[in-house]
């Protein structure tokens, strides 16, 4: 098996890729900058054909994991002409040129594609995005399950690591600590998931293989002042944690509230389980630890 993460100097794509690489996995990375083409093969999906690529892969056993994006919701909001560029025209031609090389696709999807007024959704639960960006991801699920049966969507919601990215909210809340207050918004509540489940869910779903959608979400969901409860909790500091409307943030785009997952399917299907945020936080907070000491 060889794989291909599409992507790979993004949060989600940097550590697939490093991990892959890590457990002795052929994998190739790409990136869209050309001065960090050390380790990674250039593409830039407005721009190159993939065939480039894959054509050096005649006969392989390959999965291609899409972690190219405009991930940004109120970047799909401003610029919305270009993100749509991205998130749906380049991926839809991307993920038919692949299948037509005989590779499977990897898609991740978003819990941006509901509304966020029920909560718990399944994978049959009708998608009804309230910004751009949830609509943009709706679309791709629509054109992936009517027109690319061998690939394989994972809807997944907001990531979390045990390691101090700038993307990860372990760190934002870290930073926030400092001013003695972190802002959350009222009644965000996600089926927050540890990065590792994404990697694992992505081996899984390239060695069996696995079509269609699922959700990749942990077993327990939280508000987002729940969960920094808890990181503040571990870390024994006194912060005071402040729900907000969602109005008084300086968004552009409308965020749903309770968009919560169930991941019944996924563990029916494969068996797989996911790791609870309270040991996410404790190697987290752990890892912090470690550094202060070095």
């Amino acid at each position: 098996m060889k794989y291909m993460v599409i992507g790979a100097t993004g949060y989600i794509g940097s550590y697939l890729f490093t991990q892959l690489k890590k457990d002795g996995h052929d994998v190739i990375g790409t990136s869209r900058r050309r001065h960090t083409m050390n380790g990674f093969t250039y593409y830039d999906i407005r721009n190159s054909d993939i065939r480039d690529i894959t054509s050096e892969l005649s006969g392989e056993n390959v999965t291609a994991i899409i972690c190219v994006a405009e991930a940004s919701i109120d970047r799909c909001y401003e610029d919305y002409e270009s993100s749509y560029d991205i998130n749906v025209r380049q991926t839809k031609k991307l993920i038919r040129t692949l299948s037509q090389e005989g590779i499977q696709s990897i898609f991740f999807s978003s819990d941006s594609v509901f509304d966020g007024t029920k909560g718990n959704y399944t994978e049959e639960s009708p998608a009804n995005a309230c910004n751009q960006y949830g609509k943009m991801k709706a679309e791709m699920e629509q054109y992936l399950l009517a027109n690319e049966s061998d690939s394989c969507i994972l809807r997944i919601p907001k990531t979390v690591n045990i390691t101090k990215e700038k993307q990860n909210i372990l760190t934002q809340w870290a930073e926030e600590m400092k001013t003695g207050t972190i802002r959350c918004i009222k009644g965000n509540k996600m089926s927050f998931i540890y990065m590792k489940d994404i990697y694992q869910a992505c081996l899984t779903a390239s060695k069996r293989p696995l079509h269609g959608l699922y959700h990749i979400a942990g077993d327990q969901a939280y508000t987002r002042a729940e969960l920094a409860k808890k990181f503040c909790d571990k870390l024994g500091v006194s912060v005071l944690i402040q729900e907000c409307p969602a109005e008084e943030f300086a968004f552009k785009d409308i965020r749903p509230l309770d968009i919560s997952m169930s991941n019944l399917k996924w563990k029916k299907e494969t068996g797989c389980q996911f790791i609870d945020m309270d040991s996410v936080i404790e190697a987290y907070v752990g890892n912090c630890k470690e550094r202060e000491m070095d």
